[in-house]
Order: C-alpha cells, then sequence, then structure tokens
C-alpha cells in the first residue's frame, strides 16, 4: 500500500490540487453566473417554478431600465473617478515610503514597516465616527474627495509593504550606476527604480482600486443620501431598498458594476500576476 501510494503521490497532489481548484472556482461563479442570468430574463420571470438557470427568451431591458430611467452610469462614472484618484494618489504615497524602506539605510526601518501594518489592521468601522467629524469641519461631506481621501489611508499599508517587496528585489548595482552619474537619491527613485517597478505598481495600484471600488461603509455614510456623489455599492443598496421586487433591475446593476472591474483584471493579468510573485523581501 505504501508503495502505491508513494508511486503515485505526485499524480495524487494534482489531483486533490485540480479538485479544489474546481470546487473553489465554482464556489465564485456560481453566484455570477445566476446574477447574470436573472439581469437577462423578462421582468417576472424570475420568479417561476421549476427555476430557469438560463432564461427562455434572453432580453436587455434590465439594463435599459437601469441605465436610462435610473441614471446608472452617474455612480459608476462616480466609483470610477474615485477609485482612479485613490489608486494615483495611493501610489505616490505608498511608493516613496516603500523606497525609504527597501532602499534606503536608516534605523529601525523594518520597524517603521511593521508599524505601518498594524494600523491597517484597525478595522475601518472604529475609524468611521472620527472620520465623520473631521470630514465636516472641512466641509468636504457629500463630495468624492470625502471618499477618496480615507480610502487613500485605508490603501497605502498593503501598497506599501507590496512595493517594498518589488523594490528589494532590484539589484543594487543600478543605484551604485546612477550615483556615479551623479543622480541624487529623489532622481534615482525617479529615473531608475520607478521604471523597473511598473508591474509591481499595477498590482498595488488594482488593488486600491478595487478595495475603493467596492467601499460601502464610508460611501454610505458622507455622501448623506445625495444621489449625485453616490458610488456604485450605495447606488446598488439604494436600488434593493426602492425596488426589492425587481430583482432583474438589481441584477442588471451588480453586472454592471463588476463587469468593468472583471475586463481591467483579465486585460492586465499578467502585470497584477508579476507584481505580487515579485520575490520575498530583502533587507
Amino acid at each position: 500500500m505504501k508503495s502505491w501510494l508513494q508511486r503515485n503521490a505526485k499524480r495524487i497532489d494534482r489531483t486533490l490540487a485540480l479538485l479544489t481548484t474546481i470546487v473553489i472556482t465554482l464556489f465564485c461563479l456560481i453566484p455570477l453566473f445566476w446574477v447574470f442570468s436573472t439581469s437577462l430574463k423578462p421582468m417576472g420571470s424570475e420568479y417561476l417554478i421549476p427555476i430557469q438557470l438560463w432564461p427562455e427568451e434572453p432580453t436587455l431591458n434590465a439594463y435599459r431600465n437601469v441605465i436610462d430611467e435610473l441614471g446608472f452610469l452617474t455612480p459608476l462614472g462616480n466609483s470610477f473617478l474615485v477609485s482612479l484618484s485613490t489608486a494615483i494618489l495611493c501610489l505616490v504615497v505608498s511608493a516613496t515610503a516603500a523606497y525609504a524602506v527597501a532602499r534606503l539605510r536608516f534605523q529601525f526601518k523594518v520597524q517603521s514597516l511593521v508599524l505601518l501594518q498594524l494600523g491597517a489592521m484597525i478595522p475601518p468601522v472604529v475609524t468611521i465616527a472620527p472620520t465623520f467629524v473631521l470630514l465636516k469641519e472641512i466641509g468636504l461631506l457629500k463630495s468624492l474627495p470625502a471618499m477618496v481621501i480615507p480610502n487613500v489611508f485605508y490603501s497605502v499599508p498593503l501598497a506599501t509593504w507590496l512595493l517594498a517587496s518589488y523594490f528589494a528585489e532590484l539589484p543594487f548595482e543600478l543605484e551604485d550606476a546612477a550615483k556615479v552619474d551623479g543622480y541624487r537619491p529623489f532622481q534615482i527613485f525617479l529615473r531608475v527604480i520607478l521604471p523597473l517597478s511598473l508591474p509591481g505598481m499595477f498590482a498595488a495600484g488594482m488593488f486600491a482600486f478595487i478595495g475603493s471600488y467596492g467601499e460601502f461603509m464610508l460611501a454610505s455614510v458622507v455622501t448623506l443620501g445625495i444621489k449625485d456623489v453616490q458610488t456604485i455599492p450605495v447606488a446598488i443598496q439604494n436600488f434593493s431598498f426602492a425596488f426589492r421586487q425587481q430583482w432583474t433591475w438589481i441584477s442588471a446593476g451588480v453586472v454592471l458594476a463588476i463587469l468593468p472591474v472583471i475586463t481591467i483584471v483579465l486585460i492586465f493579468q499578467r502585470w497584477v500576476i508579476r507584481g505580487l510573485t515579485a520575490g520575498s523581501v530583502k533587507y
């Protein structure tokens, strides 16, 4: 028995890994398939018994109603603007911090990175009340910057960790050669390190973008019900409250919300994977 297990150990490992992957994939994709199928059903057919896995007569009426009558493009544009601004500002802050931790020599640099991660462990629900008060005092409530600024600070710790790992992998001989050419540290950062770190920058930016794109609690608090500044998660919640029986409309809104992110990830997945598998941190 042992000899058979030893001879087929690799095959067993591959089979178990394949089965685990299939189970996880189905667990993630079946709800998405059901939402997409519901969005294509005629109004009222989602209640038919037996349940239809795929509509007999697919229609795009739900998408037309969501876009034209409910004005779904406005929160979609707000989400993109907030998420893109968050990603850019997050990269500016985290890239400089990660460069200092990974490439410069100073005391307690590893401890500073760990302290930054400890700050990220504080649940956002703990800080939502003081954040609301602060934004109210500076007059940013009911505006898009009220969502951008806190999301930047939410995203900086993870982005800094990822970029520090990527920067640490680059050979130090590049900096030595740049110093010989007369480059200062900030010039080395801009002209040498950043061009070589685009995959890591893109991966960190994608995490910041997706985290801000799906953020709900802060967006629901600071928008105060103003439709012009609502983002996708808040708009979908309002749809579910206002049209509890119209699951086709709600499903169409969900599909429109996740489709852009899925498209971006599929197009740039090589860069994301390369940025995430950059290597271990070396200090």
